[in-house]
């Protein structure tokens, strides 16, 4: 499947409803709003190696095993062994947060579940990722749908049925549909009471942040979704959004600990804030060369951001700044670069010409930085990545070989979407082998800094893992450890042959 986007599709539409509501006694479920880890697989896999060799034109790769022999290897690793735990559990609506999960009980009975939560297909929608937090970190029982977006695919008919709109994020709570997430974030904290997020006494403080973060968005809007003006007047689009931003991070100052309203957890308020951000450090830096992460100017933004990085709540649906600077054209409009060495330095870096590479070393100290939390080990990334591939090789082979198919007959927004096209099936057999290649490869880690280059016989078949690795997406397919190493390793592959 290619990258799917979120909702908002309408180039700059701003969200509706920039307040909370005081509770109030009478029910609201009616209203409407039609917005919207690894370890032994290196042993394991070169006893199953053989000295047969595939002749490339400019290197020599190894000859794989099985698909049968590569996925009992990845699953004996221990980050394999860890994830197949997690899948279990998963399917019984226990375990950590997954953007695959389809039912959430906290230890509840699932015929006691009175919420079903329709979100977008890949985890991406900033909206959805407010209410999926807002569940996860409420501990609310739950079911979930995943649904296409637009600009991806087609919607289901039984979902349009319900939501003529077809619009995202949607509750189903007690029989009743609501959308537009800060709507339903607030009759979620209202209705489910245990956890509450929106602490007593907070409400001005809350709503003045809220308007706060509606004009950030907006700032951002102008900042990267219009063209910067040349000559001594421009630059005025920075300069305002850097002011707005300074004043997020003096907020955040104004209390002891990470959080917006206080406290040891995140609030409605944080949730608000968080996916938008999470944007703009990805389209400021890919568009206008601005590093808004690991900045003393705006300490207390880091800091928060690192206190959401350690919540398993986050972990599960922050995304990449290679699947943001994708995704977010679709819904904003196109963005607007500058000119200039810091401009051409991080796209090159976010489109992978000098971070697809291997030896992959991810540091908290990178432009797109990777904590500690969510970056266990290169091997475990590695067997995540091999683990993945191996779970779903038939279909993944057969998707690549569109790289040399028929584009669809009807047509997506979203520029890498095209759920119509169809592979071309006679270069199946050699991407399939290629593949088993990479699977090995990222199981063993022998794969070494690339010195070749594809060769003019290899460069069809090679269209066809480029066509696969541009379309790896975080969170749907794996962590963004795991997909960058699936990346490095398809490039090194692509290299030899």
């Amino acid at each position: 499947r290619p990258l799917p986007t979120t909702e908002r599709s309408t180039r700059l539409m701003l969200c509706t409803s920039s307040s909370l509501a005081r509770p109030v006694s009478t029910n609201v479920l009616g209203r409407r709003s039609h917005a919207s880890a690894g370890g032994r697989a290196t042993t394991t896999l070169r006893r199953l190696r053989v000295s047969r060799t595939i002749a490339m034109a400019t290197a020599t790769l190894p000859a794989a095993p099985s698909w049968d022999e590569l996925k009992s290897a990845a699953a004996g690793t221990e980050t394999g062994m860890k994830i197949a735990a997690e899948e279990e559990l998963r399917a019984k609506g226990e375990g950590p947060a997954h953007v695959k999960a389809k039912l959430r009980l906290f230890g509840a009975k699932e015929e006691d579940v009175r919420l079903t939560f329709y979100r977008d297909h890949a985890g991406w929608c900033p909206y959805c990722q407010k209410v999926w937090m807002m569940i996860e970190e409420k501990k609310i029982p739950c079911r979930i749908e995943r649904i296409n977006m637009r600009s991806y695919g087609d919607k289901p008919d039984w979902f349009l049925k319900k939501v003529p709109s077809g619009l995202l994020p949607v509750i189903e709570l007690d029989g009743e549909m609501m959308t537009e997430s800060l709507v339903i974030m607030q009759v979620l904290e209202r209705e489910f009471l245990d956890i509450p997020m929106l602490p007593e006494g907070q409400f001005e403080r809350a709503n003045t942040l809220l308007r706060l973060e509606r004009q950030l968005f907006s700032d951002w809007c102008g900042l990267v979704f219009r063209p910067s003006m040349p000559g001594p007047f421009g630059g005025g689009g920075r300069k305002t959004f850097e002011e707005t931003f300074d004043k997020v991070d003096a907020a955040l100052g104004e209390m002891d600990g990470p959080w917006f309203l206080g406290g040891d957890t995140p609030s409605i308020v944080d949730l608000q804030y968080v996916s938008h951000i999470e944007r703009m450090n990805a389209s400021c830096l890919y568009w206008k060369g601005m590093n808004l992460r690991g900045q003393e100017r705006w300490a207390n933004i880091e800091k928060w951001f690192l206190a959401f990085e350690e919540r398993p709540s986050y972990k599960a649906c922050k995304s990449d700044y290679y699947t943001h600077v994708m995704d977010i054209p679709p819904q904003y409009g196109p963005g607007y670069s500058d000119s200039g060495k810091e401009v051409e330095d991080a796209q090159r870096a976010i489109d992978g010409d000098t971070t697809w590479v291997l030896p992959v070393n991810l540091s908290a100290n990178d432009l797109e930085p990777t904590p500690d939390s969510m970056n266990a080990s290169d091997e475990a990334a590695r067997h995540e990545a091999a683990y993945m591939l191996t779970a779903n090789a038939k279909a993944i082979t057969k998707f690549a070989c569109r790289g040399k198919g028929e584009k669809g007959a009807k047509k997506f927004g979203a520029p890498l979407a095209d759920p119509y096209a169809v592979p071309n099936l006679n270069y199946e057999s050699k991407v399939d082998e290629l593949l088993r290649v990479t699977a090995s490869l990222l199981l063993d880690g022998t794969a070494e800094p690339s010195g070749g280059k594809t060769s003019q016989d290899g460069a069809d078949v090679a269209k066809c893992l480029a066509y696969l690795r541009d379309r790896i997406g975080v969170p749907r397919d794996m962590s963004y450890p795991a997909a960058m190493q699936l990346r490095a390793h398809l490039n090194y592959v692509m290299d030899a042959v």
